[in-house]
């Protein structure tokens, strides 16, 4: 199995320019500074993912805050069911009208996407995941995405302390709501996380993952049915065009092609190998999802907006398709994502009236895949 070293530094300073480079190489594994590896081959993918705590430790981003949670564990899994079955029931209760609605007004406001529709998706779901929220703890909950949404693209050491100041402030609405519901909460997350501020953590970790990634997937599908294209460059408008594709299709193409979860960690706590690297304790995998969705093994022309392909997706895609990571320790928000993400897609007719003007238009390879900023203006 071939494997190579990167120049030093180069995916650390410019990961876009490195990822084009080694696009369908065939390198499976590579180191890219000491001790740390970029792996894209599909075996080795999902080796690496299939271990939560030996050799390979996992920890979700959205319970990172829980003391001693391991994604995958007996403890996280009545959990992830019963988070799982909450979203489903915020995405199905949600009119399409309601969506249609929500949209019309961010295009008329002129706010900018994604980071104003991570707050469109709280405002559409935040009322089913956390009924009789107070408003000004629901405001809390945005200005917290809001300063995600910011450290995506700058992070100065003042952005940073302004992002924790309202992290912290959303925890402790989230923990005021928690205690002082008069129904129950379900009995999986009172059971396994017990303490309040643990269920606090954990529903705040949720909100800010799946409204974020739902906002991104969203900008990201509209923008690549619009034709958007690297190198577009700021200030140009796309106007709406005829979509046929099913926005399910649309969906899981936008995912293949610019997975917003694009590089997923594990930390090696026992000595192993992988590939034929020998690896040590305290090394660490970056599992790289946006090379493998665009091996050439498997995807024809695989830097292509192909949504015409998930019609008969092609013989062994599933291990080269992993937008949410795999086995026990996956997104618990993947459903969601997807399907809330198609049901507005299919309100976004309300949309025809209004080009998407680019504001910044790179990509921003953070810690999600985050798409060029645009911004609505109505059409003349």
């Amino acid at each position: 199995m071939r494997r190579a070293t990167a120049e030093p530094g180069t995916f650390l300073t410019d990961p876009r320019a490195a990822l084009e480079g080694w696009a369908g190489d065939g390198i499976a594994i590579r180191r890219f500074e000491p001790g740390r590896y970029l792996v894209s081959g599909a075996e080795l993918v999902r080796t690496a993912l299939a271990g939560t705590t030996t050799p390979f430790e996992a920890k979700a981003a959205t319970f990172g805050a829980v003391a001693g949670w391991v994604p995958g564990s007996e403890r996280s899994r009545p959990v992830n069911a019963a988070l799982a079955r909450e979203l489903d029931r915020a995405w199905e209760a949600v009119p399409a009208e309601r969506i249609g609605a929500e949209l019309r007004r961010s295009a008329e406001a002129g706010e900018t996407w994604p980071g104003a529709l991570a707050t469109c998706y709280l405002r559409l779901f935040g009322e089913q995941l956390f009924p009789g929220l107070p408003a000004r703890a629901r405001q809390t909950l945005q200005d917290a995405l809001a300063a995600s949404d910011g450290l995506d693209r700058t992070s100065t050491t003042l952005r940073r302390l302004r992002g924790r100041l309202a992290h912290s402030r959303a925890d402790a609405a989230l923990h005021r709501w928690a205690t002082g519901r008069a129904e129950p909460l379900p009995d999986a997350l009172r059971t396994a996380l017990g303490a309040a501020d643990d269920v606090a953590l954990a529903l705040h970790g949720l909100v800010g993952a799946v409204c974020r990634a739902a906002s991104m997937v969203f900008a990201w599908t509209v923008l690549l049915d619009r034709g958007w294209r690297p190198g577009t460059p700021a200030d140009t408008t796309l106007p709406p065009v005829p979509v046929t594709e099913p926005a399910a299709h649309r969906v899981r193409e936008a995912l293949r092609l610019w997975p917003v979860a694009w590089l997923l960690s594990r930390k090696v706590t026992a000595a192993t190998g992988l590939g034929g690297v020998p690896l040590v304790p305290g090394d660490r995998l970056y599992l790289c999802t946006y090379l493998l969705h665009r091996d050439p093994e498997v995807w024809t022309e695989p830097g292509e907006y192909r949504p015409a392909r998930w019609a008969a997706p092609p013989e062994g895609h599933k291990a080269r398709y992993l937008p949410y990571g795999f086995g026990s320790a996956a997104c618990v928000g993947s459903r969601f994502v997807n399907q809330a993400t198609a049901k507005v897609l299919e309100s976004a007719d309300v949309l025809d009236g209004f080009d998407l003007r680019i504001t910044a238009p790179e990509p921003v390879f953070g810690s999600l895949l985050s798409p060029p900023v645009v911004q609505p203006i109505r059409r003349g």
